[in-house]
């Protein structure tokens, strides 16, 4: 059973202003695609972020900054910029879908003639893939 904390943002026909994607590294090796995926509709920001098997919707009330690492600390957490990576700023999310897995979680969101944007959360590991519509991308 899908377990969802906070409440889901309507995203279905609303325009994707930015969309960042916080990634966990440990010792410069990527353990997570997606620590805290980071969406602006309507100028505010939600969060979505997993743990074990839940799903957690947050508000952000100011702009994502990268974390910064202290000398010597071997988590790192870098901000890619998923609209600019896969050309989706001011893109409209056509669909956008939440579906249990066993040991974990799946949100879909497509693009209107762009792709989608998939998150798997299974067993603690989070993984993101975007599917193009574009033929040869």
């Amino acid at each position: 059973m899908l377990e969802t904390d906070g409440i889901p943002p309507r995203l279905n026909n609303q325009v994707c202003e930015e969309i960042l994607c916080q990634q966990y590294c440990y010792r410069g090796q990527l353990q997570q695609d997606v620590d805290v995926l980071l969406l602006k509709v309507n100028g505010g920001w939600h969060q979505l972020y997993f743990d074990e098997g839940i799903v957690f919707w947050r508000l952000q009330t100011e702009q994502p900054k990268a974390l910064e690492a202290q000398p010597g600390d071997p988590m790192t957490y870098p901000l890619i910029d998923m609209g600019e990576k896969y050309a989706l700023k001011q893109s409209v999310i056509s669909d956008y879908i939440t579906e249990p897995l066993l040991g974990g979680a799946r949100v879909s969101f497509v693009f209107e003639g762009k792709g989608s944007l998939i998150v798997v959360h299974k067993n603690n590991r989070t993984l993101l893939r975007f599917l193009s519509d574009r033929v040869g991308v």
